[in-house]
């Protein structure tokens, strides 16, 4: 009896995912339909007011609030936007810029609706933003105070589009205010995630770094990564504050390394005793910062440089030997200069190099051809 009533519980189980999958499917192809009647009516308002710019140079009157009361529904815009998009792809791109900076008033009117809606449908406005009223030169002040607004919401989604939006419109003290904003611990945004939108910048990035760096120890330990490593790719004029954070032993590892990575890519003198230190040291609990610090090695000069790199190259690390090789490569050492490994009993070190000798040699033949 038992069996039987599993398999009819089965059996009801599989009819409702038939019947599931096919109310699905229909209410798919309506919402095509739906949206495609609607991207057709949006089209033709389109065509009239892109028709009216090419005449007058500017768009009807009566089009700012027809946008308003259509564009404030949620599908509306989602066919609005694929309509632009279309647009875009047929060459009309010049017409679509005047198009969208004729509507500016409509933009902020909707920021401000769409900011009170549930946070989906707020996270699809500012990707809206992002992709068009941003990329399209519409720097709206009122609009980026809105957006930090959007940034605040507990959706990763529509904090990510609103910081992209905010990124693109390229004012570096509103951008402040939103890695600040999004540094509330309610929602993990990655450090990398943060570190891309930042570099994508289009202001100054040595006046954002400057607000960063003056705003520094108000971010978590993340915020801060992101920060350092945004730094590091930007600008070569943090040596001392770099130096700070690599020595201080109270400082979070990866904002530690984070600051060896940076001297890796500008050499600073003073730096250097200190970064031979790291390299030196033989703790497997340390075998992060050796590594790193090995690494760095290869931007440095020096007979000390190259032994404490041979010495790194035989470290039972794989991690450490591997960065040790790359890094005695990059110091373009002739054959001679490394037979000492090469022809040494330490078989890991020898392949090692050899493999990175190899490797550079098959490069410059390479190039050659």
């Amino acid at each position: 009896m038992r069996v039987e009533f599993l398999i009819y519980i089965y059996g009801i189980v599989c009819v409702s995912m038939i019947l599931f999958n096919i109310v699905y499917n229909i209410y798919s192809k309506q919402n095509e339909r739906w949206l495609k009647k609607k991207c057709i009516k949006l089209k033709k308002q389109l065509d009239i007011q892109l028709n009216s710019i090419r005449m007058r140079g500017k768009i009807e009157q009566n089009q700012l609030e027809f946008l308003r009361k259509k564009l404030s529904h949620i599908n509306n815009l989602i066919a609005f936007e694929k309509v632009l998009s279309g647009e875009f792809n047929t060459g009309h791109s010049e017409e679509i810029k005047v198009y969208l900076r004729e509507i500016k008033p409509v933009i902020l009117y909707l920021a401000l609706v769409y900011s009170q809606k549930e946070t989906m449908q707020a996270g699809y406005f500012t990707h809206f933003i992002s992709n068009f009223a941003v990329n399209q030169n519409m720097p709206i002040d009122s609009l980026q105070d809105i957006l930090i607004t959007y940034i605040k919401k507990d959706n990763l989604y529509c904090r990510i589009n609103a910081l992209s939006a905010l990124y693109h419109l390229g004012n570096s003290e509103h951008v402040i205010k939103a890695v600040k904003a999004q540094d509330d611990g309610k929602i993990y945004l990655n450090e990398k995630i943060l570190t891309e939108g930042l570099l994508a910048f289009t202001g100054s990035h040595d006046e954002l770094i400057k607000g960063l760096w003056n705003n520094f120890n108000q971010f978590s330990d993340h915020t801060k990564l992101a920060v350092l490593n945004y730094i590091r790719f930007k600008s070569g004029n943090y040596k001392e504050e770099m130096l700070k954070i690599m020595l201080d032993l109270n400082a979070e590892k990866e904002l530690r390394l984070s600051a060896i990575r940076y001297f890796g890519r500008y050499s600073y003198e003073k730096a250097l005793e200190h970064i031979l230190n790291f390299a030196r040291n033989t703790d497997p609990l340390m075998w992060e910062y050796a590594t790193v610090a090995v690494s760095a090695l290869e931007k440095y000069e020096g007979d000390e440089v190259i032994y404490v790199l041979k010495r790194a190259i035989h470290s039972p690390n794989w991690y450490i030997r591997y960065s040790a090789a790359q890094s005695l490569e990059a110091h373009n050492l002739k054959y001679d200069a490394l037979f000492d490994i090469i022809s040494g009993s330490d078989r890991y070190a020898r392949e090692m190099m050899k493999y990175r000798l190899e490797s550079r040699r098959l490069r410059m033949e390479g190039e050659v051809r």
